[in-house]
């Protein structure tokens, strides 16, 4: 009796993520608010953004939380 060896199946490779595009404060300035402000804000919101990932973990809202409350 020959032995038939069973193959797991091949793992799926995810499809690949397209690039993000880079941060452009002139597509957020509008309605009286201008690129500078823009770009302050969105240099306040990387301090909290701790992966990069474009949004903001519960640690970074505990951080904000900590670093937000008065002394």
């Amino acid at each position: 009796m020959s032995k038939v060896s069973a193959k797991a199946p091949a793992a799926k490779t995810p499809a690949p993520v397209p690039a993000k595009k880079a941060f452009d404060p002139k597509d957020w300035a509008k309605n009286g608010v201008t690129e500078e402000e823009i770009a302050g804000c969105k240099q306040s919101f990387d301090l909290f953004d701790s992966d990069q990932g474009g949004s903001v973990d519960i640690s970074g809202k505990k951080n904000i939380m900590q670093s937000s409350r008065p002394p």
